[in-house]
Order: C-alpha cells, then sequence, then structure tokens
C-alpha cells in the first residue's frame, strides 16, 4: 500500500514538475525572451518623413517623399477617425485590445484553414506583429523571421500601450501608391482629410493594406470594391455601427463624384521645385492656396474654350509687388498631358512677341521721350547682321505719323523699332532687360539688332513677370520669392528705372481709349478698377501672353503648347487675356486695388497729336488736342507757323511719302507733305512713261481703261489731260483711257513744277 502510495505521489510530483516548468518555460518565453530580440529598426531608430509644404498662413499644399519616397504624414491616434480605427481593426485584428501580442484563437482557425485547402489561405499575424513587420527592414520571409516578429511584438506589447502601438502601425501602413499612413492615403484617394472620410472610405482605406498593389482602387477599382464590401460586412457581424448605417456604406460607389476635381494636386510645380534636396519638417511657402486652387479652374474653364483652336497649356504667375512673394504659380494646365505636361512653363524660355515693348519705350522716356512723342508708322527696311529684314505691323497696315501712346497702346511693331533705333539702341536695351532680372538672355545686341524691341530674345514667364513688377514698383527691381524665409529681411533697393518712365509706360498701358482703334473694348477686360496691361504674340502664334499690373499686384500669364506647334489664330485677347482677366480679378479679391501715381516730376500739357508739339498760342483744331504727360525738365517744343500748311495740314517729312499716297492713309486733310524735302531732281511722269503704247484688253475690270498716274513729285501734284477724263482723290490720281495719242500733264503748284507725257492708246 505504501509503495502504491509512493508512486502515486511520485507520479504527482512529476507531473506538478512538468506543470511547473511548462508555466515557467512559458513564462520565459512570454515575458523574458522577447528582452533577447532588440526592438525593431523602425521604431528605435526611425526614418524621418520627407517635408511638409505649407501655405504662407500655415496650410497644407502638400508633403513631399521622404528617402524611401514615401509621402507619409505622421498623426497621432486621436486624430485617426474612430470609423477608420473601427474598419481596421475588423480588417486586421478584431481582438487586437485583448491579445497580448499573438492571437492564439486566429492562429488555431488559420491552421484548420489552411490544412483543409492544402496551401496558406488565411494568415493570423495580429497588428503588433505586422508593425514588427513593417519596422523591420525587408528580408526574406521565412520561420526565423516569422519568430523574430513574434518576440519583437510581445516585447512592443509590453512596453508600449496599445493606443502607442495603434498609432504607430497606422503610421507605417503601406496603402499602395507610395502613401504611407491614413493621413496621406486620404488626400491622395479621395482629395480630403481624414475626419471628412464616410464610413465606406474608411472600410476602402482599412482594406488596402492587406494588398497595396492587387487591391490598387485606382486601376482595380472591382477587386478594392470586393475588399471594402467585405470589411463593412465583417463590421457588421462584429455590430460595430447600426445595420441600417452598414447598409447604406454598401450601396455607395468606390468613389464619390468630385473626387477627381478633388484629388488634383495643389501646386505640383511648386512641390517639385523642392524636390531637388530632401526635405524634412516643414517648407512655408508664400503661395495663397485659395488663390492658386481659383486660378487653376480659370485656366481649365478658358482652355477649354481654347481646344478648337490647337491650345493644350497655359501657365501663370501672380507676384505681390511690395515683397516679390510668388502667390501663385501654374506651371501647366494638365500634368497628365502626353505633350509635355510635367514641364513648368514659368520657367521655359519662349518667344515675348511685344510684350517687351513696354520696356522699349521706358528707355526712351529716360533718355528723353514723352508718351506724346511722335514716331513714323510707315514700310521700313532695316539691316540686321541676318540681312535686310522688312517687318511688318501685327495687323499689316500702317499709322503714318503715331504718338509713342498710341503706339504702345496699339502695339504697332514698326514704331517700337524706331524708338529702339532712336533711343538708347539694342545693347542699352538688353543691359535693361538683364538688369531686370531676364539673365537667360542669350546672345549680343548685334545678334539681336533692332528686332529686339518686337521679342527676337527668349524670355521665361516668371522674368517677365518680375520686369512687369519692376514698373509697378516705381522701377525698383525685385527678387521673386517661393519660399518664406524663417526671419523677414530686407534687401536694399535696387533702382533700374526712373519712377517717372515707369509711371508714364503704366499710363500708357491701362490707357483703354489709346488701344481701342488696334484691340476695340474687350467687356472681358473691363474690370471694375484700374490697371495696366501688355499682350504679346509670337511668330506663327507659337506664343501667347498677356502680362499687367496694379500698385499691389503683378499677374503673367503665357498660352500655348509645350511642342511650339503653333495655335490656330489666338491672340492676346482671346488667348491669354481671358485668363489675365480672371486672375487679375481674383488676385484683388480681398485686396484694394490702387494704381501707380505720378511724381512731382511729372506735369499735364496740352499738344497737337499730330507733331507733339505744344499749343502754345497756335490755334489748333480741337480734335488734335491732347493732354500729355511730361517732364518740366525735357519738354517739347512749340508749335509754330512754320509746322501746317495754308489750310492748316501739319506737315510730313520724306518719310511719310509712300505711306501719304497709300489706302493706309485715312485722314490725309490732317497732313501734307514739306516742299522742302523735294529731292531737287528733275519732275518725272512714271506712268505713262513717255512715248509708251498702251492696249486696252476687254478681259481686264472695266477693259483696262483706268490706269493709275504715277510721278517721282511729292504729295500735293495735280495731274490734266485735255483728250482724257481725270478722277482724282486727294493725291492718288486715275486716267479713263481711250484710243488714241494724249498728252498728260502733272505739276506741283507749291514747288512749281511741271512734267509732260505723251503715250497712245488702242484696242485689243
Amino acid at each position: 500500500m505504501k509503495t502504491l502510495i509512493a508512486r502515486r505521489l511520485l507520479k504527482r510530483k512529476k507531473l506538478l514538475c512538468t506543470v511547473a516548468g511548462l508555466a515557467v518555460a512559458w513564462l520565459f518565453i512570454w515575458y523574458a525572451l522577447p528582452w533577447f530580440f532588440p526592438g525593431p529598426e523602425g521604431l528605435v531608430h526611425p526614418e524621418k518623413p520627407g517635408a511638409v509644404v505649407l501655405d504662407r498662413d500655415g496650410g497644407r499644399i502638400a508633403t513631399l517623399p521622404g528617402r524611401d519616397y514615401y509621402h507619409c504624414e505622421p498623426v497621432p491616434l486621436r486624430a485617426v477617425p474612430e470609423m477608420l480605427v473601427k474598419a481596421t481593426l475588423a480588417a486586421e485584428d478584431k481582438r487586437f485590445y485583448s491579445h497580448g501580442g499573438a492571437d492564439f484563437l486566429a492562429l488555431g482557425r488559420a491552421v484548420v484553414t489552411n490544412a483543409a485547402g492544402g496551401e496558406i489561405v488565411s494568415g493570423a499575424s495580429t497588428i503588433t506583429q505586422q508593425l514588427a513587420k513593417n519596422a523591420n527592414r525587408p528580408g526574406k520571409r521565412n520561420l526565423a523571421s516569422k519568430m523574430r516578429e513574434f518576440f519583437q511584438a510581445r516585447r512592443l506589447e509590453m512596453t508600449m500601450s496599445k493606443e502607442e502601438i495603434l498609432e504607430a502601425y497606422f503610421n507605417r501602413l503601406d496603402y499602395g501608391n507610395l502613401r504611407r499612413g491614413p493621413a496621406a492615403a486620404a488626400r491622395f484617394y479621395f482629395g480630403r482629410n481624414m475626419d471628412h472620410l464616410s464610413l465606406a472610405e474608411c472600410a476602402l482605406l482599412a482594406g488596402l493594406p492587406q494588398g497595396p498593389s492587387r487591391l490598387n482602387p485606382l486601376n482595380y477599382p472591382d477587386r478594392a470594391l470586393e475588399r471594402r464590401n467585405r470589411v463593412l460586412r465583417r463590421m457588421k457581424e462584429e455590430g460595430m455601427f447600426p445595420a441600417e448605417m452598414l447598409d447604406r456604406a454598401l450601396q455607395e460607389p468606390l468613389f464619390s463624384s468630385g473626387t477627381e476635381k478633388r484629388r488634383q494636386a495643389l501646386a505640383p510645380h511648386v512641390t517639385a521645385s523642392f524636390l531637388r534636396a530632401f526635405r524634412t519638417g516643414e517648407v512655408h511657402t508664400t503661395l495663397d492656396s485659395d488663390l492658386q486652387r481659383g486660378v487653376q479652374e480659370i485656366v481649365g474653364r478658358e482652355l477649354a474654350n481654347l481646344e478648337d483652336h490647337h491650345v493644350t497649356q497655359a501657365a501663370v504667375v501672380v507676384v505681390e509687388n511690395a515683397t516679390g512673394d510668388i502667390l501663385c504659380l501654374v506651371g501647366s494646365a494638365n500634368r497628365k498631358h502626353p505633350q509635355g505636361g510635367l514641364l513648368d512653363g514659368t520657367s521655359m524660355p519662349r518667344s515675348p512677341g511685344s510684350a517687351l515693348k513696354p520696356f522699349v519705350y521706358a528707355q526712351a522716356f529716360t533718355l528723353g521721350a514723352y508718351p506724346g512723342t511722335v514716331l513714323p508708322d510707315v514700310p521700313t527696311t532695316y539691316r540686321s547682321a541676318h540681312g535686310l529684314e522688312a517687318p511688318q505691323n501685327y495687323n499689316k497696315t500702317y499709322m503714318g505719323p503715331i504718338s509713342i501712346r498710341k503706339a504702345l497702346a496699339c502695339s504697332q511693331n514698326i514704331p517700337a523699332m524706331r524708338a529702339l533705333g532712336s533711343f538708347g539702341g539694342p545693347s542699352r536695351l538688353l543691359k535693361l532687360l538683364k538688369e531686370l532680372g531676364m539673365q537667360g538672355i542669350d546672345g549680343n545686341a548685334l545678334h539681336y539688332g533692332l528686332g529686339l524691341a518686337i521679342g527676337n530674345a527668349e524670355v521665361t514667364l516668371r522674368d517677365l513677370t518680375a520686369a512687369y513688377a519692376c514698373l509697378a514698383r516705381e522701377g525698383k527691381a525685385v527678387t521673386l520669392n517661393l519660399e518664406k524665409a524663417p526671419v523677414a529681411e530686407s534687401f536694399p533697393e535696387r533702382p533700374v528705372l526712373p519712377a517717372a518712365s515707369c509711371f508714364l509706360v503704366a499710363d500708357i498701358l491701362a490707357d483703354r481709349e489709346a488701344r481701342r482703334a488696334t484691340f476695340g473694348d474687350h467687356e472681358l477686360m473691363n474690370l471694375p478698377f484700374r490697371y495696366a496691361c501688355k499682350t504679346g504674340t509670337s511668330s506663327d502664334f507659337r506664343d501667347n501672353w498677356c502680362v499687367g499690373f496694379t500698385r499691389e499686384i503683378t499677374v503673367g500669364v503665357w498660352v500655348g503648347n509645350f511642342d511650339a506647334s503653333p495655335m490656330r489664330q489666338v491672340g492676346g485677347m482671346t488667348g491669354a487675356g481671358p485668363i489675365f482677366a480672371g486672375v487679375m480679378k481674383l488676385a484683388h479679391r480681398n485686396r484694394k486695388a490702387t494704381f501707380p501715381q505720378p511724381g512731382a516730376d511729372l506735369v499735364r500739357i496740352r499738344i497737337d497729336s499730330r507733331t507733339g508739339k505744344r499749343t502754345g498760342a497756335m490755334q489748333i483744331p480741337a480734335a488734335y488736342v491732347r493732354e500729355e504727360w511730361a517732364s518740366p525738365a525735357n519738354m517739347p517744343g512749340e508749335a509754330s507757323p512754320g509746322d501746317y500748311d495754308a489750310r492748316g495740314r501739319a506737315y510730313l517729312d520724306s518719310r511719310y511719302t509712300e505711306w501719304f499716297t497709300s489706302p493706309s492713309c485715312t485722314a490725309a486733310d490732317a497732313w501734307c507733305l514739306l516742299p522742302e524735302y523735294w529731292s531737287g531732281e528733275p519732275p518725272r511722269v512714271l506712268v505713262p512713261r513717255d512715248g509708251s503704247r498702251l492696249i486696252l484688253d476687254p478681259e481686264m475690270p472695266g477693259g483696262g481703261r483706268m490706269l493709275k498716274l504715277r510721278s517721282n513729285l511729292p504729295m500735293g501734284a495735280l495731274w490734266s489731260c485735255p483728250t482724257l477724263e481725270i478722277v482724282q482723290y486727294g493725291d492718288e490720281a486715275h486716267a479713263v483711257l481711250a484710243p488714241g495719242t494724249h498728252v498728260i500733264t502733272v505739276r506741283h503748284p507749291e514747288l512749281n513744277l511741271e512734267q509732260s507725257s505723251t503715250f497712245s492708246v488702242r484696242e485689243l
């Protein structure tokens, strides 16, 4: 009996020892062994995320990727919506708050399921284990790595609270498309903050980490929808939310209306400019987010109106004149466009066309001209480094004697080139443009010649906008800023142009009446405040510009195609103009618009617009009297009787001879040619030449009877013939031909010159 009892006691003792040993072993494995495994590298030495890009008021614009190319925006657990937390627990680890790092019930279920299926169809990793996995460096997946993650998870459970584990887990979750963490994922997929997500959207995000690439909702919407609905049904089974709420979520589409629009990046070209160097922390830009968003909408809307004119891209820069801060920068209308949508149109050198003319005249004003100075707008041939050139005006018409005010307002090419040739020349203008910040202009003055006045040098939109801002700043140059300085900095003012010259240019560019002769009175440009602006169009309609300013804001707009293909008949008032008008109005939505004012060194004078001289004591017809700004130190001369003929017409010199006899001259009663400019050569009848024989051709218009008469005499010549009818309108005369021999005479009464020609006419 004693032996039996002893055996039983021994057996019980062995059992107790075994149980105790197992218990000790379990306690060692569960509580001690995890301390032999180092914590996950990513939690011990976390990698710094990329910087957050902020607007001028501290609002978020975008995130920059970290060194691993992922966009991550770490957030505290309290910022994660409850719906997203519950959806994630339902999808990944519903017993998260009740286990110590390993869910043995889930492990047992997975073993049974995988054994029945003959393959691994279900996992049992807890959220803590997944955190350990995600925080370790990528490596081979085997039993050793699983054991390491198990013990690391236990260590995390012993050293961190459940809330800390869940927060670290969320911020390391890969949601696909290089987005890590729910904040970055919510902005990327839905274009809004986490706290604005619906239950269905939270369920979609909760399901993505299981297979970010395989379940990518942008590429595989059906797979993503199936996974989302599975998460929602699991939440319904767990009773996490009312059944009716979950049923409604199951009926929601994958993405709601407007998601695509909200998903569009704000200022992507600005964000891209900070990618050249790895940045952390916060990048404080000068951008106005509301303005940036509004301008992007304006650009999209206006380009849609130009779709039939082969216009694919636009770029916009908005500058705060006082600081040089860039309030808005749109590098392209559509970054997804296959023809260079990723390019930044604000930094691409292009031909500015007429947009450089204001600086030609600013230089002229500095050297003695004033807005009433008269220049010849007549057909002209120039010698350049490339040979003889005969430039034309945009509208292929000429205005004859034209004031600088009207020449600039109507954007005539010939007067601008004449002004450049007469006031400073290309070398001085090239130096001025570089002082204004256009450092990208390559080549010397000889290379560009007078063509520099009409835009044969390439500039960027940023540089051109900064140059116009200098005009708004009374000639003080400005450096454009995209990033706020940590501490407000002050820089010495760098005057480039006299304030008076800048005001005169601004006053002309704001003169709607002066530009009406060429551009009409476009309603879209009639803003509720005074502003200055100038358009420009390069040859073959490849580039279209509109740049302008108030005292507070300068706006620059470019429209065209990045592949340099020409647009179809798109001018400044139809291309860049509508965008400029919308942006300028939007930029002043919260600020009063004012205009530069004249200084004490400018006064108002009365002039004869035909000559540019002060009226003085002369009685000038009211139709030609204008008020104009001028400097007392550089006052134009007074009109005198020698400037006019007996009929009160203003004299023109010989440069205007061809224009005066052309159809372009529609006001011949305002001018006449100066007799003393006659060359002194013998008078000749050029048509019909003496001794010529003419034949009437019945197949020609009018039977070929109308013959235009020409001589080498200046304006004012009169024609006569005793045997033919002479039809003369002003200085243009025709003879009505008839068979026979005729003598035709031309006479200039003021020069007392006369010549005759004898010719014959017969029928065919």
